[in-house]
């Protein structure tokens, strides 16, 4: 777990300069209460198609623990609704508690831009979930 404000520096800097190509898009999102996830969602996230078929997660938690983007699953993308999923490796607590992964799923409602992103540590029953909203922009 790592500290909300250096969450969103991190992520501020490089949404900046994220990798969208000319054909591509993102969303990016703001979480409405970040302290709710307990540090363990980002307070900004980008979900980032460089193309219709690929999907990359930013945000402080990859920054964090792998440097760069990590690649995503799409599990649905109709007119409705965005799910999407990914795993962080790598991860330890303020505590040093190694986890075997932390599994990641955002679900974006289209027409209104809310998102719910959850997050549930592998071999764990419970995770924590945020709220927030999502803009679809391009470059």
């Amino acid at each position: 777990m790592i500290s909300k404000s250096i969450c969103a520096g991190i992520a501020a800097a490089f949404l900046a300069s994220s990798p969208v190509s000319a054909a591509g898009f993102l969303y990016e999102c703001d979480i409405v209460d970040p302290e709710r996830a307990r540090g363990w969602i980002s307070p900004k996230i980008a979900i980032i198609f460089p193309d219709e078929k690929s999907v990359q997660i930013l945000d402080a938690i990859t920054l964090s623990y792998t440097k760069n983007p990590v690649p995503g699953t799409i599990s649905r993308n109709n007119s409705k609704r965005l799910i999407v999923k990914w795993l962080v490796t790598g991860v330890k607590a303020d505590n040093g508690r190694s986890f075997a992964g932390i599994k990641y799923r955002a679900s974006i409602s289209k027409s209104t831009g809310a998102i719910e992103v959850s997050m549930l540590p592998k071999g764990y029953d419970k995770g924590v979930r945020a709220e927030g909203t999502c803009k679809k922009r391009k470059k």
